[in-house]
C-alpha cells in the first residue's frame, strides 16, 4: 500500500491523499501481446494488474509531465470509460471497478 501512494502523489504531484482501505481492491493478472516500445519488441508476457482504491482532495492541482502522465486529471469514475485509449480495459477492467466500486458502501 505504500508504495502505490507514494506512485500516486509522485506521478500525480498531489500530497492529499489516503487510502479508502488497507486492503486490495482489485487483483487482475492481465495477458498482454507482444508490441513495439521506444523501437523495441516487448514479447508476450503477464501483467499483474493491483488496484488501491484512494481518495484525494479535487481541488489540489495535479502536475503534468508531458512525456510521463499527460492524461492525469480530476473526473468522475465514469468518465473514465469514455477517456481510456484501451478499449479492452474499459470492458474488462474500468467497468468491473466502477461496479465494485459503487457496490461497496452497501
Amino acid at each position: 500500500m505504500s508504495v502505490a501512494l507514494r506512485e500516486v502523489k509522485e506521478e500525480a504531484g498531489i500530497s492529499k491523499v489516503r487510502p479508502v482501505s488497507e486492503g486490495i481492491f482489485s487483483l487482475e493478472s492481465l495477458t498482454v501481446d507482444g508490441h513495439e516500445k521506444n523501437g523495441v519488441y516487448v514479447s508476450s508476457h503477464l501483467r499483474l494488474n493491483v488496484t488501491y482504491l484512494m481518495e484525494a482532495d479535487p481541488e489540489e492541482k495535479v502536475s503534468i509531465k508531458e512525456d510521463e502522465n499527460s492524461g492525469v486529471a480530476w473526473f468522475a469514475p465514469e468518465e473514465a470509460l469514455e477517456r481510456s485509449t484501451e478499449p479492452w480495459f474499459v470492458d474488462r477492467v474500468y467497468k468491473k471497478l466502477i461496479e465494485k466500486m459503487n457496490h461497496s458502501g452497501e
